[in-house]
């Protein structure tokens, strides 16, 4: 029965397509919904990959169209297209080519059947996002200078819960690099998180949810929340509410450093200490008995030390991203030791008073 089924939806929309001939692109024929698809092969959202699909025709058309309500001459990738919702509201925008990244191999021939239906408009890729190189999705000679506007490349993404961040912070630390995929320019994507992460990422100084993800992402980034989803509109629903986010690389960064010597500074700043002085924070960047470190670091930022963590914008991380470089250029063996463990500092790089030991080959560390 199913094969008969797919059989004839596959020669009506073969109809449909060549009816256009090959010098212009049809727009997606019909086919059968993406529920029927599902039921006839017979694949389910799978708890352990944190799938989520989203099926409510109307939020896809809304999710897409945060990037345009066109994707004329656009180079798509999409992350884990499950069943091919999002798939067929791309296909529809007419881009020049989409690109499918999918791990979970039931879904293959769900999404192979809308390529056959499309020839030449899709490839698809099994493999893991967090793995996969995404520039071999859009070609090179499109390429634009990072000072330029984005070039025709975009990447969207109904992402699991379970990868959205370790993708994220994955994809921030080439935007800061200007490497992989961003050396083809300041590529746009539009993706999903939850709500509360969502709401992390545009949080401003000052409010509850301001965090180490903040700050992160913002220096790099414009960040757009475009809107909220409910859970009703995926399959099965998730028990948190999901918010859509644009995200598009800065022309120029607020702070010019390694994404990691950032980070390091960020997270050991505001992650635990937000509602106490920036001081608390600041002083776990140097061994315990280092009082001198963390005077001289708010000495060289000009950043309050009494100042709530939270409180804090960019501009003050910037300075004390810059203040903790001055500072590890005299001690390298600084950047060694990341911890909050007051009792991890003497156990190799330094001795119990806190002075770097000599027998460390400062040269061979790097930055």
């Amino acid at each position: 029965m199913r094969q008969n089924i797919l059989k004839r939806s596959f020669h009506q929309a073969k109809v449909v397509a060549d009816s256009y001939g090959k010098e212009k692109a049809p727009p997606l024929p019909p086919l059968p919904t993406v529920s029927q698809l599902v039921k006839l092969y017979q694949v389910r959202a799978t708890k352990h990959l944190s799938q989520n699909f989203l099926y409510d025709p109307a939020i896809v058309r809304r999710f897409v169209s945060c990037l345009s309500n066109k994707l004329n001459g656009m180079h798509v990738c999409e992350v884990g297209p499950g069943p091919g919702s999002i798939t067929r509201e791309i296909l529809h925008r007419e881009g020049e080519h989409l690109t499918v990244v999918e791990k979970d191999k039931r879904f293959l021939p769900l999404l192979q059947y809308i390529s056959d239906v499309m020839p030449n408009k899709m490839t698809i890729v099994h493999g893991d996002i967090l793995q996969y190189d995404i520039s071999q999705a859009f070609p090179n000679e499109l390429a634009k200078s990072w000072k330029d506007d984005p070039p025709p490349f975009c990447v969207f993404g109904n992402l699991p819960f379970n990868i959205s961040l370790p993708l994220l912070f994955k994809w921030l630390d080439l935007i800061s690099r200007q490497e992989g995929v961003f050396e083809l320019g300041r590529i746009p994507f539009v993706l999903t998180f939850q709500a509360e992460v969502a709401e992390r990422l545009v949080a401003p100084p000052g409010t509850p949810q301001r965090s180490r993800l903040s700050i992160l992402s913002q220096y790099l980034c414009d960040i757009d929340y475009r809107f909220v989803i409910k859970g009703r509109s995926f399959i099965p629903p998730p028990k948190v509410e999901v918010g859509a986010v644009k995200i598009t690389p800065l022309k120029k960064r607020e702070i010019d450093l390694p994404f990691h010597s950032v980070d390091m500074v960020v997270k050991h700043v505001i992650s635990g200490q937000r509602q106490r002085p920036c001081k608390k924070g600041a002083s776990t960047l140097f061994p315990p008995r280092r009082k001198d470190l963390v005077e001289e670091i708010f000495q060289i930022s000009g950043v309050t030390p009494s100042t709530r963590a939270y409180m804090l914008d960019n501009l003050h991380f910037r300075d004390l991203c810059y203040a903790y470089e001055d500072i590890a250029k005299r001690i390298p063996q600084l950047k060694l030791v990341d911890t909050f463990d007051p009792n991890m500092w003497s156990k190799t790089y330094f001795d119990k008073d806190g002075n770097p030991r000599n027998n460390i080959n400062v040269e061979a560390l790097g930055d």
